[in-house]
C-alpha cells in the first residue's frame, strides 16, 4: 500500500506524469507510482453505429433481407440489383420476381423503353413500376377507375400504391414485410 491509500504499481517516479502511462489517475508518492485511492467510474460505452434489427429489413423477391432503397441498380453495391425498389443480391434470376414477385414480361430496351409496359427499377418490363397489377383500368363513362389500393397508371393498368404516396419498401414475401410495414394490395410493403 502507498501512503495515499492506493496500491503500488511497481514503477519508480519523481513526477505524477511519469505514472499516468501505467494507470488512470496514478500519482507519484515517495518516488513510487501509486493508484489513486478514489473510486472512479467510467461512462458506459455507447456504440457509434446502430445495428438495425433484422425485422426492420425489407424482403427481396427471393426472401433475402435488405435495408437499402434504390431507384436503379446504380444505387446498389457491386453484385446487387435494384428490384422492387430495394437492393438485392444479383442471382441471375431477377426476371422471375421483378413484377412484385411475378416474372417480368421482357427486358427494357435501350432508353428504358417497354412499349405499353413500365420499365422497373430492375430494368425489366412489367405492367406497374412496383407490385402486381389488378388488370386494366375500368372505363366508367370516361372515368378510369381501379379497385381499392390501386390507381390507374398512365399505361392503363391498375397499379398498387402506398397511401402515403411513397415508394414501397420492397415486395411482400409470403405475406411478410419489414417491421413497421404491412403487405398491401398488389403485393407491396407500405
Amino acid at each position: 500500500m502507498c501512503d495515499n491509500g492506493g496500491r503500488k504499481i511497481g514503477v519508480g517516479c519523481y513526477y505524477n506524469y511519469q505514472c499516468t502511462p501505467y494507470a488512470i489517475n496514478a500519482v507519484c508518492v515517495s518516488n513510487c507510482c501509486c493508484t489513486s485511492p478514489t473510486i472512479t467510474t467510467r461512462a458506459p460505452i455507447i456504440p457509434t453505429t446502430t445495428t438495425r434489427s433484422v425485422a426492420a429489413l425489407a424482403y427481396c423477391y427471393n426472401g433475402q433481407r435488405t435495408q437499402v432503397r434504390c431507384t436503379t441498380s446504380v444505387d446498389c453495391a457491386n453484385g446487387q440489383t435494384c428490384i422492387n425498389g430495394v437492393c438485392c443480391t444479383t442471382t441471375g434470376q431477377e426476371f422471375s420476381g421483378s413484377c412484385g414477385g411475378l416474372p417480368a414480361i421482357s427486358s427494357c430496351s435501350a432508353g428504358r423503353i417497354c412499349g405499353q409496359f413500365t420499365c422497373t427499377t430492375s430494368n425489366y418490363c412489367c405492367e406497374c413500376a412496383f407490385g402486381r397489377t389488378a388488370g386494366l383500368c375500368t372505363n366508367n363513362n370516361g372515368i378510369l377507375s381501379c379497385p381499392t389500393g390501386y390507381s390507374c397508371a398512365s399505361n392503363g393498368y391498375c397499379c398498387a400504391t402506398c397511401a402515403n404516396g411513397r415508394a414501397p419498401f420492397g415486395s411482400c414475401f409470403n405475406g411478410l414485410c419489414a417491421s413497421g410495414y404491412t403487405c398491401q394490395a398488389g403485393n407491396i410493403c407500405c
